[in-house]
């Protein structure tokens, strides 16, 4: 095994239980909670959309460390 492969061994791997566990986690209780089909898919959507959200907050601040610190 040479560096690179574990890399991408440990990228996969943190995807995949980072999506499971939001998966897990959010949506599954999120749309259990509603009766009918249009609001679970809404509950859904909307779910999805805020823990897009925050993703894209979390990119921005690592970025934003990584710029000013190790720069």
């Amino acid at each position: 095994m040479n560096g690179d492969f574990v890399t991408w061994l440990v990228i996969g791997l943190g995807t995949l239980v980072s999506v499971v566990t939001v998966v897990g986690l959010i949506f599954v209780p999120v749309v259990r909670m509603y009766p009918t089909w249009w609001q679970r898919s809404a509950a859904g959507v909307l779910a999805l959309v805020v823990v897009w959200a925050f993703a894209i907050g979390g990119i921005y601040v690592g970025l934003q460390v990584v710029d000013r610190f190790l720069s």
